[in-house]
């Protein structure tokens, strides 16, 4: 069933348009710039978008005075990098972009929240990524607030949870706020 749901959730991400996609970005966007552990929040763990994932990229120009952290892949795990500029980023392992090797790392407590990806959220605030456990990995070793950023028709009702799965604290749509139960 994960896999049917990653596989559909994933298409119909991709089948949006281009102008709905960034206005739904935008409003994501405004939404979380009002939350207020965003607000808060010094060092923001953030992505960079790959397979029509919500762009969130115009926060860095949007509030210069925070300090974004981006992950790095290194091995089976994620490295984490403070990034200045999006112009900085290099093509690494699966092709995305991420830090360079020689960017100043982050250590995990100075994450103060993370901005996390998937393809399918529920509403008790677990999540379907791409499968491979780097963000399930990572997540476990975090302690700030975990909030999922998708479009409102990534949310399901519930799903049944693993138990390397870490649930989010709060989903973020263009549509709604959900703090999770879990």
């Amino acid at each position: 069933m994960k896999k049917s749901l990653r596989t559909q959730k994933l298409l119909e991400r991709l089948k949006q348009h281009p102008k709905e996609k960034t206005l739904k970005d935008e409003k994501i966007v405004a939404k979380l710039a009002k939350f207020e552990l965003f607000q808060k929040a010094k060092n923001i763990m953030f992505y960079i978008p790959i397979h029509g994932e919500v762009d969130l990229t115009s926060l860095f120009k949007q509030f210069p005075e925070k300090r974004f952290i981006l992950p790095r892949v290194n091995g089976k795990t994620l490295d984490l990098h403070y990034v200045k500029s999006l112009s900085n980023l290099v093509k690494g392992k699966f092709q995305l972009l991420e830090p360079k090797k020689t960017s100043p790392k982050a250590k995990i407590y100075d994450v103060e929240i993370v901005l996390v990806p998937g393809i399918v959220f529920s509403h008790d605030g677990h999540r379907i990524g791409y499968g491979k456990g780097f963000y399930d990995r990572l997540l476990k070793k975090l302690t700030c607030p975990k909030v999922g950023i998708a479009y409102d028709f990534q949310i399901i009702e519930n799903m049944a949870a693993e138990e390397h799965d870490v649930p989010m604290d709060t989903i973020i749509t263009e549509k709604m706020v959900v703090k999770t139960i879990h």
